[in-house]
């Protein structure tokens, strides 16, 4: 739907006679209201009490005032603000005085915010009041006073009218589901609306459909992603249930392939790999997730299809991401970062990704999604995949391949190669990673090779090459017999020693971004090299001290 078509309905529902079509719906009261299944954080209500207010990695102020009229232009902090799912913080903390605020927000929303914005009521923030107002409903309604009670039926029956005739307007991704599950969500709570629930059902099995792989993964390819999608189908799987109706099947079985690719995703720590814009996420987050998808789960080892590779030895982890960044408009957000890994021993983190630039400038989104802020190999400081002036990595990015080997001993090894460098610099990226059984032992080779038969007199020597590792901010890194191994010290004492050959092992500085609230100073064991007419080849190990 093009701009201008967007900016006419748009003004269109800021008219009074689109307004009195929304209003002629009264309901006297709620058929059901479904109960939202993740807790929340006590401590971020006690900061909105105060008037702080923490979105999209942002914060603004507003003590004793309601916090609608601020950053006007940040659209991603707004969103966060209208879309209300910080309500669980408020349910979380329980008691009069959280009810009493809580409840005021809302009647403030109400008297102020009714006017139709482009921004607070679009499709997929609008989806996400729905979802949050109602599934907090039992909360907001708990000993309300009819003036409350009113307001609160009277505007959950005008937003849910309006989003069923804007949610086709949604943008591709999340904020399709989003619109999609506030229109659930209203067909569940309101009286007589089986068959609108029936409708918006068969599209929720259709979106799902294009966005969840086959094995379980998101089509973003990003980890958190995969959560949020798997909370918001469980959350719905469980509110259609407790209504007393029949689940449908596909809602099952789409849960039942998700859960085990999520928990392939972990970390030792509980938490997830940052690949394609992911976060960490919370142990706590992620076990709650898993703990009420309610099936059976094994973690997901090899995902050729989304493209990661779980290596388990011992108390080693290694993640590998093995695919090549999505096409078209699911690449904005993934990273152009293939065959990069990460490294957890036990609870602790090793080597990881730089993490996700979501919610930060556009400096430091830009930064993250680039192959030099990955744990992989880096030509010229070149992405390995372009991206293009609209953010996507163009309709068919190359392919990443990837043959994973196993043997009777437990040992577990990966080839891996991609030509995202074959036509600007002609050379092919080969990467192997190998994982010994004793979960001590992990080992690597990145060569890059010649693709293609050469025109005489082109030179393909002198290209710089690196091989980055960077390191969690809790690991302490330094040089050893002049450079030639570093030894690593975790948090937790134990140490390992980095070699390389085939190139000259450096240190620099790096900065983690796997933690929303968090910007974290790091460092970056650097292998550097320059090609040869034939390729270079780089090979390291490391072992446990």
């Amino acid at each position: 739907m093009n701009d201008g078509w967007v900016k006419l309905k748009n003004a269109g529902y800021r008219t009074r006679l689109y307004r009195l079509t929304l209003e002629r719906r009264q309901v006297e009261q709620l058929a059901f209201l479904p109960h939202h299944p993740w807790p929340g954080d006590q401590s971020r209500a006690d900061e909105m009490f105060r008037g702080r207010y923490r979105f999209a990695g942002r914060e603004a102020n507003a003590p004793n005032q309601p916090p609608w009229r601020l950053r006007p232009d940040d659209h991603e902090w707004l969103a966060e603000l209208h879309g209300f799912a910080w309500l669980c913080h408020f349910e979380a903390s329980g008691g009069e005085t959280a009810l009493t605020f809580a409840r005021r927000l809302v009647r403030s929303w109400i008297d102020l915010c009714g006017e139709i914005d482009p921004i607070t009521w679009s499709p997929g923030v609008l989806g996400q009041r729905m979802i949050s107002w109602l599934g907090h409903g039992r909360f907001l309604l708990q000993d309300a006073d009819a003036g409350f009670v009113d307001a609160y039926l009277a505007s959950i029956a005008l937003q849910w009218q309006h989003l069923q005739r804007s949610a086709g307007d949604a943008q591709t991704g999340t904020d399709q589901l989003l619109a999609l599950l506030g229109q659930a969500y209203g067909a569940i709570a309101l009286p007589e609306e089986d068959a609108a629930l029936k409708r918006v059902l068969r599209h929720i099995e259709t979106l799902i459909d294009s966005q969840i792989i086959q094995d379980g993964g998101h089509v973003g390819r990003a980890p958190s992603d995969l959560m949020t999608a798997l909370r918001q189908l469980i959350a719905l799987r469980d509110a259609i249930a407790a209504s007393g109706r029949l689940v449908p099947d596909w809602l099952h079985s789409a849960i039942r392939r998700m859960a085990p690719m999520l928990a392939g995703l972990r970390h030792g720590d509980g938490g997830l790999a940052l690949f394609n814009g992911g976060m960490e996420e919370s142990n706590d987050c992620v076990e709650a997730t898993l703990t009420r998808a309610d099936v059976t789960i094994k973690p997901v080892l090899s995902a050729n299809q989304s493209g990661y590779q779980r290596m388990v030895a011992e108390d080693a982890v290694l993640l590998a991401d093995t695919g090549a960044p999505p096409a078209g408009k699911w690449g904005r957000a993934a990273h152009s970062g293939g065959a990069g890994f990460e490294l957890s021993i036990g609870k602790r983190r090793l080597i990881v990704n730089c993490g996700s630039g979501r919610q930060r400038s556009g400096d430091w989104h830009e930064a993250a999604r680039a192959t030099a802020a990955h744990s992989t190999l880096n030509l010229e400081n070149a992405n390995a995949w372009p991206i293009l002036a609209n953010d996507e990595f163009g309709s068919e990015p190359e392919r990443l391949h990837c043959r994973r080997h196993e043997d009777e001993l437990g040992n577990t090894w990966l080839e891996l190669h991609h030509d995202g460098y074959r036509r600007r610099f002609g050379f092919s990226h080969r990467r192997r990673l190998y994982l010994g059984a004793s979960g001590e032992d992990i080992r690597g080779e990145d060569s890059l090779e010649v693709v293609g038969t050469r025109n005489a007199g082109t030179d393909l020597s002198g290209r710089a090459a690196a091989v980055r590792f960077h390191l969690h901010p809790d690991v302490q890194a330094s040089a050893l017999h002049g450079g030639s191994a570093v030894l690593l010290r975790m948090a937790d004492g134990q140490g390992w020693r980095f070699r390389a050959s085939g190139a000259e092992i450096s240190m620099a500085d790096s900065v983690y971004l796997g933690q929303r609230e968090r910007m974290r100073r790091s460092q970056q064991i650097v292998l550097s090299t320059t090609t040869q007419d034939e390729g270079c080849v780089i090979k390291w190990a490391l072992r446990r001290v």
